[in-house]
């Protein structure tokens, strides 16, 4: 018997989430930037080891939502929390505490561990009054794992609390099994990822890519996708000079997709305008965010 459970992670934007489930799982999986909302959806992501799995929940960061899309992520972050096993909380120490989310969190009678991430970016003496303010907020004072995440730090520690924490059963996965998305979402992130890392202030917010075909074979992939954004402007953003931008863009994803898949990629790329899709009915459900 293994020790097997659901874990969500769960916490506000920004605070290091799918940094934390890709450096466990110890390859990157979830699109990680420095911009808030990297993750749009709820994804789960299967760890496996000689006497564990855990199915990792990764999802939208808590924030002030802004439109209809706005709306459903945050509705899929709260839902997250239900049926987990238990919930890794995850909080950016280098920020001025807000509690607003252990109100929610005081309410389940679900195991949590509170993982205090970023120590590296605050004075030890104000990170540690932030984290006893926190506590004194709690009614069952979660276990404390302190944590950088980007620099794999405190992990192991918070995999053995995790695991100390599961039950024991049968696996719910194959073992061969990384996630419960089909290969063209994780292409799609890989690809919006790099549109996040390399577009400036709102535009990456406003993108969605919409994989039009994947052609796989022994040694090689072709895909072909549409890059969605909202205006006009955007998208010669996105093109670029003379195409400078979308080449970048189509080469930095093709090395990500080829390094995750071990085979050659090909990436055929297109920028289309939907105006102000993130608010229609219409698209949001065309593109898998039900309302």
């Amino acid at each position: 018997m293994k020790k097997v459970g659901y874990v969500c992670v769960y916490g506000r934007a920004n605070a290091g989430k799918s940094t934390i489930i890709n450096g466990i799982l110890g390859y990157q999986i979830l699109p990680v930037s420095s911009k808030p909302q990297t993750t749009r959806d709820q994804v789960h992501i299967i760890y496996n080891d000689d006497d564990s799995q855990i199915i990792f929940t990764d999802t939208p960061g808590i924030f002030k939502p802004h439109g209809r899309l706005g709306s459903v992520l945050l509705r899929e972050a709260e839902s997250a929390k239900e049926g987990v096993d238990l919930i890794v909380y995850v909080i950016d120490s280098s920020l001025p505490p807000d509690f607003s989310l252990i109100d929610k969190l005081n309410k389940l009678d679900i195991p949590i561990i509170l993982a205090y991430n970023k120590i590296d970016l605050v004075r030890a003496n104000i990170g540690e009054e932030r984290l006893s303010r926190y506590l004194d907020h709690f009614v069952k004072k979660p276990e404390v794992i302190h944590l950088v995440a980007k620099e794999r730090f405190g992990l192991d520690d918070l995999l053995k609390a995790i695991k100390a924490k599961l039950p024991e059963g049968d696996i719910y996965y194959p073992l061969d099994i990384v996630t419960d998305r089909p290969k063209e979402y994780i292409i799609a992130e890989f690809i919006r990822e790099k549109c996040l890392r390399l577009l400036e202030k709102e535009i990456p917010h406003s993108i969605y890519v919409d994989i039009k075909g994947v052609t796989e074979k022994e040694n090689d992939m072709e895909v072909v996708a549409d890059i969605i954004v909202e205006k006009e402007s955007a998208k010669s953003i996105v093109i670029g000079d003379k195409g400078r931008m979308i080449a970048r863009i189509s080469r930095y994803s093709e090395k990500k997709i080829s390094d995750y898949f071990g085979k050659k990629v090909y990436l055929d790329l297109h920028v289309k305008c939907i105006p102000d899709w993130r608010n229609s009915l219409v698209y949001l459900r065309r593109f898998g965010f039900d309302e």
